[in-house]
């Protein structure tokens, strides 16, 4: 028997933003759909607007599995997790050996055909921040909605996010910010207006 479709669908479970009092709870499942479809749109701009030497579809199979070892770990809440550099070194050594072990239930008939993309070997520099930038992206996302519903409690983590973000120094990623992430800040029926 090959668990490995079973674990990742598991990935409806893992809460995310544990330390923090949230409106809404957000989980890792709705975080890697928003993350795929982000990663989808800054690949398509980087390679149509920038001329980026980038391969969008690898970009958004590798954001499907890119935080998968969660699903064994649970997710580690930032301040945690990069506290400092000994934790950060056992929390990547944690993730990387959940992986390892998620990747061993896959059908080792199929296996060369996932492993890729779970590892996110094959992308290049330019791809991995791209990916990296779509994370960061959903996360400054959760923050601006927290924020509209009067939670201060994301007020630091959304202002540390959107630096990230613009530290990258990213076409790609200023393109987003200055044309795609105010949409995110109107209500339906602004959004839906044609």
């Amino acid at each position: 028997m090959f668990n490995f479709n079973a674990l990742v669908s598991r990935i409806k479970y893992i809460p995310r933003w544990s330390l923090m009092r949230q409106s809404r709870p957000e989980y890792l499942a709705e975080h890697t759909t928003e993350v795929m479809q982000i990663a989808h749109t800054l690949a398509a701009v980087a390679k149509e607007k920038f001329g980026a030497d980038v391969e969008e579809k690898n970009i958004v199979i590798c954001s499907l599995y890119h935080d998968i070892s969660e699903i064994l770990t649970g997710d580690m809440p930032t301040p945690v997790k990069y506290n400092d550099d000994v934790l950060k070194k056992a929390y990547k050594d944690m993730e990387a050996k959940a992986t390892d072990k998620m990747v061993e239930t896959i059908d080792p008939a199929v296996r060369k055909y996932i492993v890729p993309f779970v590892k996110a070997n094959m992308l290049n520099e330019r791809e991995q921040k791209i990916l990296k930038a779509a994370d960061k992206f959903s996360a400054l996302i959760k923050c601006m909605e927290e924020l509209q519903c009067g939670n201060s409690e994301f007020k630091l983590a959304y202002e540390s996010t959107k630096k990230s973000l613009e530290d990258m120094n990213l076409p790609e990623v200023s393109y987003f910010m200055e044309n795609m992430l105010p949409s995110y800040a109107l209500c339906l029926d602004e959004l839906a207006k044609i």
